[in-house]
């Protein structure tokens, strides 16, 4: 029960604290601002493509006056997820991720930045740019995950995940963090997980792995495209 109680307060405050945008006056500063710290940011830290050092974002603002290290981690997951589908290097530059930040202040963003961004605005994002979307809460993930016919359909069907999960699942006051799972060489591999990127052998693995184990599914997102 007190995991049905706490899972339903986060989401109900992520719907009810997104709704209020950043302030056009705002969004056009940070932005302004941001693009020469990605530059600076892509230079030294974008390895492969992917965005695995939030903790270097320090230049970068998202929100009423939040640096992106502290809040982006859901914007890193979109940003790495779409980057998943890119197939030809040429094709990198064409994710901005200020272009990002930008949009979500508009519109997903959650008390100014305070708390990141809901996950349900980055639903929205893949179903409106033509991806194949699907979302488990943690019950509904583990009923799926008890049987292994339909925890390999999950895994086999989609081709990227984006997951958001307690950092502690003991207390919600060690905050939460969302990351992008992909597959590669046979491997599930989380990116920007505080860990070193960490790779598993089963999308179960990778999840319940994060923070050894100390973490807990909130809600999980199936991704592809159509």
């Amino acid at each position: 029960m007190k995991i049905t109680i706490k899972d339903s307060f986060v989401k109900l405050f992520y719907r009810l604290f997104s709704v209020v945008s950043v302030s056009k006056d705002i969004r056009q500063r940070n932005y302004e601002e941001n693009i020469n710290a990605w530059n600076d940011y892509k230079e030294r830290y974008l390895s492969g493509g992917y965005i695995e050092h939030q903790a270097a974002l320090t230049n970068m603002i998202y929100g009423r006056n939040y640096s992106a290290d502290y809040n982006s981690c859901e914007i890193i997951a979109l940003y790495n997820a779409l980057r998943s589908f890119i197939t030809d290097e040429k094709d990198i530059n064409a994710i901005s991720f200020p272009k990002l930040l930008t949009q979500f202040e508009k519109r997903g963003i959650t008390w100014g930045g305070a708390y990141g961004t809901s996950p349900f605005a980055l639903f929205k994002y893949f179903k409106m740019a033509g991806f194949d979307i699907k979302g488990y809460s943690y019950r509904q993930w583990m009923r799926i995950c008890a049987k292994e016919k339909d925890r390999a359909d999950f895994e086999n069907v989609f081709d990227t995940f984006i997951f958001m999960a307690y950092n502690n699942a003991k207390t919600v006051k060690d905050m939460i963090h969302t990351m992008c799972i992909t597959k590669e060489n046979g491997q599930y591999k989380i990116h920007n997980d505080y860990e070193g990127s960490r790779s598993y052998d089963s999308l179960f693995s990778a999840v319940t792995g994060y923070k050894n184990g100390q973490s807990r599914l909130i809600i999980i997102f199936g991704i592809r495209k159509q």
